[in-house]
């Protein structure tokens, strides 16, 4: 074989190689790139509500209600949990937020600025003074707007307004039983805990509501 023909070869072998490497250096390269456009498979809506909620500080786990601060959110969370640190220093008993207890500490005062001018009794709070004035008027102002049933204090409009719900709040973490309220869920979940801290004094039997100890107590009293 001629020499000459014999660089040339060896030149195009050369050259092939070289340029099969530069290939797969840019094919690495191209494999290597993460593309970041995300695919628009969603309307503007989903991907503003997402937007939105990457963006809220204080949601409940439990029920996904948002607050306005931390310690609104540590005040809502008691509902699910049942905590009530604060206690009367008469009673004994708690609440789950300081105000109440406030409110509650006014029934052991002998006289109140909210009394009632129709029967004297006596209100722990302006509010709790309007409500019970109505017992006298018999006004209900706050209507459920699903049935029209009329309630005289906006609480109770609320709790009944979770009849027509098929979701609630105080859902029960073993049963999935829906609970109207946050005293009710407290009561239920004791039929799995097996608790029981209302106790006769006179026969120390349990019971796990109160009720069902004051009905107890019709027993030993003979009322």
């Amino acid at each position: 074989m001629p020499v000459r023909n014999l660089r040339n070869n060896t030149l195009q072998i050369f050259t092939q190689r070289l340029e099969s490497l530069e290939r797969e250096r840019i094919q690495r390269e191209n494999s290597s790139v993460i593309c970041l456009e995300v695919p628009n498979t969603d309307d503007d809506g989903v991907l503003e509500e997402r937007r939105r909620r990457g963006r809220r500080r204080h949601v409940c786990e439990v029920c996904d209600k948002e607050l306005t601060s931390a310690y609104g959110l540590a005040r809502h969370k008691r509902i699910h949990t049942g905590e009530k640190p604060f206690k009367c220093r008469v009673c004994d008993k708690a609440f789950n937020v300081k105000g109440t207890l406030k409110t509650h500490s006014r029934t052991h005062m002998l006289v109140t600025p909210y009394m009632c001018g129709t029967c004297n009794r006596a209100c722990t709070c302006a509010q709790r003074l309007t409500e019970h004035l109505r017992t006298h008027t018999g006004e209900k102002p706050f209507k459920c707007r699903v049935c029209d049933k009329a309630f005289s204090r906006q609480d109770h409009l609320t709790v009944h307004s979770r009849t027509h719900m098929l979701v609630t709040p105080y859902m029960c973490g073993t049963c999935n039983k829906a609970c109207l309220t946050a005293q009710h869920l407290t009561e239920h979940l004791r039929s799995h805990t097996g608790e029981k801290p209302f106790k006769c004094e006179v026969c120390a039997r349990a019971f796990a509501r109160q009720g069902n100890l004051t009905k107890h107590m019709s027993i030993h009293t003979g009322e």
